[in-house]
């Protein structure tokens, strides 16, 4: 009885395992694959904000590749119970957690930096439209808009942040739900 409720529980953890990396394999594809459509076509879908896509589109290849890797180790250890391929996933799954621990308390520990150069790469374009007005560069134009449609906001602090004269007491018509297309202002109301 205890032999085959020990086979019975190997069994299902193999089966378990096998299912666990294969779900690991079709993530990994799925990253490179929305990597190498992100470099080739992403900014054709996601409007320009200020930021490059390339370095995510990269970071999602690299961690795609490393994902497929490391799943096939697993995947092949558990499908035919060699020992070294399944301690060769431990290990590298050991290594991804503590790079993961040592991402997060680098993150935690420059917060203030990462927060300051999102916001100055936000503000900045802001600046720019609200002071120039609709002479504002293009590109200023363009990514408030799309900041302000994405995130549902309106200027850096609400409507009142809009003070050129061009604007005459309205927002940018990006800011207004209900805004025709060809309008480049609307009331605060809308």
């Amino acid at each position: 009885m205890c032999e085959t409720l020990k086979a019975c529980i190997q069994g299902c953890a193999k089966i378990i395992l096998i299912l666990i990396n294969v779900i690991a394999l079709l993530a990994g594809i799925a990253m490179v694959g929305v990597g190498i459509f992100t470099m080739v076509k992403g900014n054709e879908y996601i409007p320009d904000v200020g930021v490059s896509l390339t370095p995510a589109a990269v970071c999602l290849i690299i961690l795609g590749v490393a994902l497929l890797f490391i799943g096939s180790f697993g995947c092949f250890g558990a499908i035919t119970g060699r020992h070294a391929l399944l301690n060769v996933y431990l290990i590298l799954l050991g290594i991804i957690v503590i790079l993961e621990i040592a991402v997060l308390i680098f993150g935690f520990i420059n917060k203030g930096a990462v927060e300051k150069n999102i916001k100055a790469a936000i503000t900045e374009p802001f600046a720019d439209v609200n002071e120039a007005g609709f002479d504002a560069d293009v590109a200023d134009l363009v990514q408030v808009a799309s900041v302000q449609e994405l995130a549902t906001c309106c200027g850096i602090d609400g409507p009142s942040y809009w003070t050129n004269a061009d604007f005459n007491g309205k927002v940018p018509a990006s800011c207004c739900k209900d805004a025709a297309e060809d309008e480049q202002l609307c009331a605060v109301a809308d």
